[in-house]
Parts: structure tokens; C-alpha cells; sequence
């Protein structure tokens, strides 16, 4: 009887394993908040390059701000083989990072993200019966707002200049990784780490001449992402 009870629970045990590696497949929902750094470079056209002493041709600054970022994903996972798991994914945060650098003496160029759009691929590896070790990766849309703040307010007068501002959505693509710990047989809780280029937009100055190339900005973001999930 002994034996017949040892040889029944390695066999229920051995029938319990694929079930449960089933948990990290699956479609599922779940809630994000991180903390973000993101960093704006911007470049000018020099209006005094020959005045200039080093003559260069383009004036450059940069700025970055962290803040924390709020936002959702939906995906679904497959478990391939015993380990292997391939997924996709889409997703959309809110942000509430400010960037401004100085350019032409007290002349202001400021970018703020407001939202971005997520879509991409993962792979993994199950670890144990409900967790996962992950890399990811695929396309981003950000919106921007951004302002050139030409406010120089010199001796002869305490009137602040024009400002021009400018908002649009730029095509990017981000490259992670992460963990994923089961905590029931559906809910989960992860943390990831995520890099996103949001590539080069150009704005056009109303005092910029024709053949000027314009304000070229180039965004980047980090972020350190925890989330909480459920399973279907």
C-alpha cells in the first residue's frame, strides 16, 4: 500500500505539471505604473554662425525629466513545447514628462510627452509551474506638445516674446525585457525594464527662412514598469 501510494502521487503529479504550465499562456489584461526618464536633444540653425567664433553651423541643447507613467496592456501567450512561450501584445500609457532646453540665449525649446501606443512581440521561458522570464519588442507611437519660448526679455523691454507651439505624434520602436511571477493560478505580477527611441521630428519656426532645415528634436525614454495581471 505504501508504494501504490507513492507511485499515485508521482503520477498525479506528473499529470498536475502540464496543467499548470498552462498558466502562462493565455489571453490577459493588466494595470502598469513606472517610472520613466525621458530625454529631448534639440538643434537649431546657428542665426549668428558667422558671428560665432567656433562657426558652427547648428546650436544644440538637451534636457530630460523623470515622472511616473500610468498605462494598461492586453496580450496573449502561447506556450510552445514544455518551456518556450511566443506572445504579442498593444498597449497605451500616459505621461507627464517636461523637457526644456536652452538654445539662443534666453530662447526656450520645451517638449512634453502626453501618451504613447504599443505594439510588439515577446519570448520567453517558463519558470516552474506559473512564471516566466521574458524579452520584448516592437512599435511605439508618441504624442507630443512642444513650444519655442523666443521670451527674451533684454533692458529695453519687459515684454515677453511670441511663442510658438507645435504638437504631433512621432513613429518610434522600443526593445525590453523582464519577469513575471505567478501569484495565483490567473494573477500575476511582473516587472520589466523598457527603452524607447521616438526618432526625430522637424518644426518650422515663422521666421525661419525658406531653405532652413528647421527645429530638429529627438526623444528617448527609459522606464522601470511593474505590473499586476489576470489571466484568461
Amino acid at each position: 500500500m505504501k508504494y501504490q501510494a507513492i507511485i499515485a502521487a508521482a503520477a498525479a503529479g506528473l499529470l498536475a505539471t502540464p496543467a499548470l504550465a498552462q498558466d502562462v499562456s493565455g489571453f490577459r489584461v493588466e494595470g502598469r505604473i513606472a517610472w520613466e526618464q525621458v530625454g529631448t536633444k534639440a538643434t537649431l540653425p546657428n542665426p549668428d554662425e558667422d558671428e560665432d567664433v567656433d562657426g558652427d553651423e547648428f546650436l544644440t541643447a538637451s534636457d530630460e525629466d523623470s515622472a511616473p507613467a500610468f498605462g494598461i496592456e492586453l496580450g496573449y501567450d502561447a506556450l510552445l513545447g514544455s518551456s518556450f512561450v511566443l506572445g504579442g501584445y498593444v498597449g497605451a500609457d500616459l505621461s507627464d514628462a517636461d523637457m526644456c532646453a536652452e538654445l539662443i540665449e534666453d530662447d526656450l525649446a520645451c517638449t512634453s510627452l502626453k501618451r504613447s501606443f504599443t505594439a510588439g512581440a515577446r519570448a520567453g521561458l517558463a519558470l516552474g509551474e506559473s512564471s516566466l522570464v521574458y524579452v520584448k519588442g516592437g512599435y511605439t507611437n508618441g504624442k507630443f506638445k512642444a513650444a519655442y519660448d523666443a521670451d527674451v526679455t533684454d533692458n529695453d523691454d519687459d515684454e515677453a516674446g511670441a511663442i510658438e507651439r507645435f504638437s504631433g505624434s512621432d513613429d518610434g520602436y522600443h526593445v525590453g525585457g523582464g519577469v513575471e511571477l505567478g501569484l495565483t493560478e490567473s494573477l500575476y505580477a511582473k516587472l520589466e525594464y523598457v527603452y524607447t527611441d521616438f526618432g526625430r521630428r522637424t518644426y518650422r519656426l515663422e521666421d525661419m527662412a525658406a531653405g532652413d532645415p528647421g527645429l530638429d528634436a529627438r526623444s528617448d525614454r527609459h522606464q522601470v514598469v511593474a505590473g499586476i495581471g489576470l489571466r484568461f
